[in-house]
């Protein structure tokens, strides 16, 4: 039985994490020995891991930037992978560096976001990726970076998209009936999610006498970012028809209920979210950056708008809300259909075990 170390920073609710919890519950399942090592003390999705018999550790020690190299080192020894899993930069960086020193284990990094430019920091990264034996990012986009950056990598790098439980989001057998149209955002409240130029958008759609309500659903970060999505939502007077919330442990439930899905981010990765909204028959507005464009069929399930055009994102939003009732249920259905034969857990986990 080969030993599977998953090295994460935290078990927050980004989709990051939900991306390798859910890898961890699937390689259980598979046969494999695993645990998730984590850092940071936020524990959103260790109840869905101790749910699914999958171990995990919390390693206190490396919270602190100055001894978690060595406490990283201490716990891989005790573990013994055959081979260690890591999610996010610093896990993937001090693996490498463990396998430069000479510990012996197969490493898989993988890469998260799109990376928007060569910093000495991203450097330093691709260097150490030498070390890793597969890179692998969720998006095309970011794989073609890396390899144009960093040719010598080219054969390391295994694009694996995100997965999506198409049975857990998955339509609502029944839409209920509601006089405005319900608009969806999921996403942390970081500057890359663009919400400011979203509540811009939203408040001159909502002055042209249209009927929407916008729940965003997402971390609230508490810094600088954070407050000045709230003061904007405030200088705009749209507390009345935009709404922040909680991350929601049902939020399958959310997807179901809106009419529309909204992503207005700056760059994404593989965005899990405009996945599972597709899974859940939804129609999709989103910005025409990175892998999006390849995944919204523009006209068929979804409309794409450039982020940093807030009255393109007006025209955009507006567009669909003109649409026959008819139209957006067909892209709704078109969604599914493609969140169905792309997103699968099947193929994401068979791609993983062929590497491993």
């Amino acid at each position: 039985m080969k030993r599977i170390l998953c090295f994460i920073e935290n078990l927050g609710s980004g989709g990051a994490e939900r991306q390798l919890t859910g890898l961890a519950v699937m390689l259980k399942q598979q046969g494999y020995q695993v645990e998730v090592c984590y850092y940071v003390n936020r524990q959103f999705y260790l109840p869905y891991l101790q749910g699914n018999g999958v171990e995990s550790s919390y390693l206190i020690k490396a919270a602190n930037p100055k001894k978690r190299f060595f406490a990283m080192r201490k716990h891989i020894k005790a573990f013994k992978p055959d081979t260690v899993i890591s999610y996010s930069v610093s896990p993937s960086m001090i693996t490498c560096l463990l396998k430069l020193l000479g510990m012996k284990f197969n490493l898989i990094v993988s890469e998260r976001s799109n990376t928007q430019k060569i910093t000495n920091g991203v450097k330093l990264r691709f260097f150490l990726y030498r070390w890793a034996d597969y890179i692998v990012p969720n998006s095309f986009s970011q794989g073609a970076f890396i390899k144009k950056q960093s040719p010598k990598l080219t054969d390391k790098i295994k694009v694996i998209t995100n997965f999506v439980d198409t049975d857990v989001f998955s339509p609502m057998a029944k839409q209920e009936d509601h006089d405005e149209t319900r608009m969806l955002c999921v996403g942390r409240m970081w500057p890359e999610k663009n919400i400011p130029r979203m509540i811009k958008a939203i408040s001159k759609v909502v002055s042209h006498d249209f009927n929407l309500k916008v729940d965003w659903f997402g971390q609230d970060l508490k810094d600088a970012s954070s407050a000045e999505c709230y003061r904007t939502l405030h200088e705009e007077h749209l507390e009345q028809n935009f709404f922040f919330h909680e991350p929601s442990n049902s939020i399958q439930e959310e997807y179901q209920k809106t009419d529309v899905f909204c992503l207005p981010s700056l760059y994404e990765g593989f965005p899990n979210v405009l996945c599972e909204a597709m899974s859940c028959g939804k129609p999709v507005l989103c910005s025409r950056v990175c892998d999006n464009p390849n995944i919204v069929q523009e006209g068929e399930n979804g409309l794409l708008f450039d982020p940093l055009n807030v009255d393109d994102m007006v025209a955009t939003i507006e567009r669909y809300l003109d649409l026959p009732q008819e139209k957006k249920d067909k892209m709704g259905r078109r969604s599914r259909e493609i969140a169905v034969e792309l997103f699968s857990r099947e193929s994401f986990i068979q791609k993983y075990v062929a590497i491993l």
